[in-house]
């Protein structure tokens, strides 16, 4: 919400909250798709899961797309943060101690 009145332009807001509403929704399927799977996940289990939160990424672009350029810039640098810590997450090359707390300024 206050991306949305803060920063994408007046004119587009209402397209804003709607992609907002539908990333949120998209984020509480996943979590409720997930808690409802007792079991080890199934390759199905995986790609609806990955489709959910292909669905929430589209979302969360096009709500990206209403932004200023500035406001782009920003979040863009946000994405590439959050992009090397996933990567190394998955590497399993993260080092707390090293690398210290993923910090967005």
């Amino acid at each position: 919400k206050l991306m949305i009145n803060g920063e994408i332009p007046e004119e587009k807001r209402p397209e804003g909250a709607t992609y907002a509403a539908r990333a949120m929704n998209g984020l509480q399927t996943i979590l409720t798709t997930a808690a409802g799977i007792q079991r080890p996940f199934t390759k199905d289990d995986m790609v609806e899961i990955a489709d959910l939160y292909n669905f929430v990424a589209y979302q969360l672009d096009e709500m990206y797309q209403l932004l200023p350029p500035e406001e782009k810039d920003k979040y863009y640098g946000y994405f590439r943060r959050v992009t090397e810590y996933e990567k190394k997450v998955a590497d399993g090359t993260y080092n707390p101690d090293i690398d210290g707390v993923l910090e967005l300024k």
